[in-house]
């Protein structure tokens, strides 16, 4: 009898374990191209990491520290000297995109592409996906022109309503000489061409606040008429902030600013008046491949047919940013359910993910 009740018990164990305790269906590895820790990419990977748990599937992180060199070189380490994932998630930088895929396609790994980071005569070597590459099944990224030309908007629009008459002078920040950070401002350049915004000067921060702060301060006496303050990042923003604030009393004018990212502290900053708006959702990117992975994984041929992913940005300012301030505090992303944009649960044909899956009408 007391075996029998022990076999029982034992058999209600294991029917009711922990999900945590099934062997996952597949594995990944992602590759977060910056430090553990950096407030974008920290969101890149905890989303992954809960769609992952979410979806059975096994997830490791190594780290690229920022350098196309380091990236490369721990990839290869983990490859060595690691059991080989079923797929692996990366971005790619500029500069060494072909050694990247050289590496994968010696150890045989299908692998998918985080923003589309490569461009000119680089892309053209490497092609698209499944071309040159035959293990790359694609690419997922965002307009980053469209999404430029919505942040230009925003700020003119901020600019019109707080200073109403006043002549838009505007400069942008950029964060470096790569496609990302080029589109962003020619989709600027485009809004305010059209509308007959004077963009006085584009410069280079290196997606540093601190240069931001830096080059802001000399651009404001070069140009002490600017009030939009454009930046392809909340950090360069946020620098570009600092600068303004430091100004001399009698130089004080309202200035539109804003960035990218979706940063917690720029949330607030936008609740509090301070910047104007923030252009972001694109760290549900981590999300959306392990989702894809899941679908290709359990038989949908998403992957055979397309090369790429693509989902619009959205923009918060001070009209919305009450449904999202939520996000601010959010660290524990496992009860956003990402398994509804599953092509195999929703019969769609195509991923239709934006981030404004995200606003709450009642945070």
């Amino acid at each position: 009898m007391v075996k029998l009740l022990q076999c029982v018990l034992l058999t209600c164990l294991l029917c009711f374990a922990p999900l945590s305790w099934a062997k996952a269906d597949f594995s990944v590895l992602l590759v977060n191209p910056s430090v553990s820790g950096e407030p974008f990419w920290q969101k890149v990977e905890s989303i992954a990491k809960a769609a992952s748990k979410q979806l059975n599937v096994k997830l490791d992180v190594i780290y690229g520290d920022g350098s196309r060199y380091i990236q490369l070189a721990e990839l290869q380490k983990y490859l060595e000297y690691r059991a080989t994932p079923d797929y692996v998630v990366l971005m790619l930088y500029p500069g060494n995109a072909e050694q990247h895929l050289d590496l994968l396609e010696k150890y045989g790994i299908q692998y998918l592409t985080l923003e589309q980071t490569i461009s000119g005569p680089e892309q053209s070597e490497i092609g698209r996906p499944a071309q040159r590459y035959k293990n790359w099944l694609g690419e997922i990224y965002f307009d980053n022109f469209r999404a430029g030309a919505d942040l230009a908007q925003a700020l003119t629009e901020s600019l019109r309503a707080n200073n109403p008459g006043a002549k838009p002078q505007s400069i942008a920040i950029n964060g470096h000489y790569g496609s990302e950070s080029d589109a962003r401002n020619q989709g600027a350049q485009s809004y305010f061409g059209s509308q007959g915004v004077a963009l006085q000067q584009s410069i280079y921060a290196s997606w540093s606040k601190t240069q931001a702060m830096e080059k802001t301060q000399r651009l404001l006496k070069r140009y002490p008429d600017t009030n939009i303050i454009w930046s392809a990042s909340d950090l360069m923003a946020m620098g570009a902030l600092s600068a303004v604030k430091q100004r001399a009393a009698k130089e004080q004018a309202f200035v539109a600013i804003g960035g990218f990212d979706w940063l917690s502290d720029t949330l607030r900053l936008i609740e509090q008046g301070e910047l104007q708006a923030s252009v972001g959702g694109h760290f549900i990117m981590g999300g959306l491949a392990i989702l894809s992975l899941y679908d290709r994984f359990h038989g949908h041929s998403y992957w055979q047919t397309h090369q790429s992913i693509t989902y619009p940005l959205e923009v918060i300012s001070q009209q919305n940013v009450h449904r999202y301030i939520w996000l601010a505090d959010k660290t524990d992303w496992t009860g956003v359910d990402f398994s509804q944009f599953s092509l195999l649960k929703n019969k769609q044909a195509q991923y239709l993910v934006s981030p404004a899956f995200l606003a709450k009408d009642n945070p």
